[in-house]
Formats: C-alpha cells, sequence, structure tokens
C-alpha cells in the first residue's frame, strides 16, 4: 500500500508539473520573469499536493528569509521530499543539479528556464561554473544546494563537500542555511514510500557575505554544517546528554 502512495505522490507530482507548470513557465517567460516561473510549484504543493497525502509543514525561523532575491540556500539532505519543502515554503527557488537531467525531453528545458544549474561529474565541465550561479543569483533567482552530495539514510548529516563553499567565497553571495527533520521518514529514501505527518524546517539566520569575507573557506564550510545540524533532533539529545554529564561531574 505504501509503494502504491509512493507511486501516486510522483505521479501527481509530474502531472501537474506537465499540465500547469510547463504553461505557467510560458507565461512567466512572455512576461519576462523566468525566475517567478516556480510559483507554481508553491501553489501545488501548498494546496493540493501535500494536502492530499496528509503532509504537513512546520517552519520555525521564517522571518530570516530575505525579502529580496538572490542569494544561495544551503540545507541538509533526506528526501526528494527536500525540494517539494523549499518550494512550498521559501520558493521561488531553482537548484543545483547532476547534468544528466538534461537528457530527459522537455524537462532539460523546464530546467534551464526554472534557473537550475546542471553540474558535471567531470570538473573541466563545469568551469564557469561560479560566473553562471553569480548571473543567476543577479537575475533574481534563489539556488537551492544539498552540499552533501547525496541524500542521508538515517538522518545522520553527512560532511559538507567543498563547492559551493569555495563559489562563496570567489562569488560575494549571501547564504539562507536550512534545517531539514523527517522529509526521510515521510518520503524515505531507503523505501518506496510515503507517510502522512509533519516536516519540520528550520530556517537560520542569513550568512551574509560580510560575515564571512575574512574567513577560510573550510572554517565557512563546517560552520554552516554545524549550524545546520545543531537543529537536528539527535545532535540536540547529544548536546543535553553532554551538558547533563558536565552538571553531574560539577556536582560530584
Amino acid at each position: 500500500m505504501r509503494a502504491i502512495l509512493a507511486l501516486l505522490y510522483y505521479v501527481v507530482v509530474f502531472t501537474i508539473m506537465l499540465i500547469a507548470g510547463i504553461p505557467y513557465t510560458l507565461y512567466c517567460g512572455l512576461r519576462g520573469h523566468w525566475e517567478d516561473c516556480t510559483k507554481i510549484c508553491t501553489f501545488a504543493f501548498r494546496n493540493i499536493i501535500f494536502k492530499l497525502f496528509g503532509i504537513k509543514v512546520s517552519v520555525k525561523g521564517a522571518e530570516n528569509i530575505p525579502k529580496e532575491r538572490g542569494y544561495v540556500i544551503v540545507a541538509n539532505h533526506q528526501s526528494f521530499l527536500d525540494i517539494n519543502v523549499i518550494w512550498h515554503s521559501i520558493a521561488p527557488a531553482a537548484f543545483m543539479a547532476k547534468a544528466s537531467l538534461w537528457k530527459a525531453p522537455v524537462f532539460g528545458w523546464v530546467l534551464n528556464r526554472t534557473g537550475t544549474i546542471p553540474i558535471h561529474k567531470n570538473p573541466r565541465m563545469n568551469a564557469g561554473l561560479g560566473k553562471h550561479l553569480k548571473k543567476r543569483l543577479d537575475s533574481h533567482y534563489n539556488i537551492t544546494v544539498f552540499p552533501e552530495g547525496h541524500r542521508s539514510e538515517d538522518g545522520h548529516m553527512f560532511k559538507f563537500q567543498n563547492g559551493i563553499f569555495r563559489l562563496a567565497k570567489e562569488q560575494h553571495f549571501d547564504i539562507l542555511p536550512v534545517t531539514f527533520i523527517n522529509t526521510g521518514k515521510i518520503l524515505p529514501k531507503v523505501k518506496w514510500a510515503v507517510y502522512s505527518g509533519t516536516v519540520e524546517m528550520v530556517i537560520h539566520p542569513l550568512i551574509r557575505y560580510e560575515d564571512y569575507a575574512e574567513k577560510p573557506m573550510a572554517d565557512l564550510r563546517d560552520e554552516t554544517h554545524d549550524l545546520i545540524e545543531s537543529a537536528m533532533p539527535y545532535k540536540q539529545a547529544e548536546l543535553a546528554a553532554a551538558k547533563e554529564a558536565a552538571t553531574e561531574n560539577k556536582e560530584a
């Protein structure tokens, strides 16, 4: 039954994107505002898809979302649902994604129009990536990156890769750290299933270029990772246990 629901989830998502997404994308293009085209995703997930599957989103720190566009969202990654929740709560937003997705007919065109940036396996083919990203940001796109590189199966975060932080030092953009909680339980990576429930999304304060201009890239990477991880339940449990142990040692 869960497998059938998961299949239905993906079918509903892609059907709505085909029926409504492509026409709306063309509409945005005719108006000269391609960067607005993922607003249709916001409408679909808020008003149709999540309600249909009993998925709720609890957002903490919504006041930290910048009013002006042109920043990079950096988040942990547990599930395909992460992308959907960003569209639900922060959209419009595009992504950095593997270049192989552009091979799909029509889909590659949609990815380009939404502002999504291809990442190639061959590093040589990524030459000029920083300038490409900066051009997107200057055109009022928000770009989302998952620096872990792949989805976590148990919800525990992997170390962040260097790429986006190296680009940040080169191109001087602002970073919005985001923590996803429970997306991997509702739409798991490890099995074909979807569950009803509540996704928690923590939006941390914006990290402006001025905040990290003097920091080494590795420090920016690790501090951003630790900030995002600090909202994870397992990390908070670790910190609470450490604090309790320290209190007991002090009393002893």
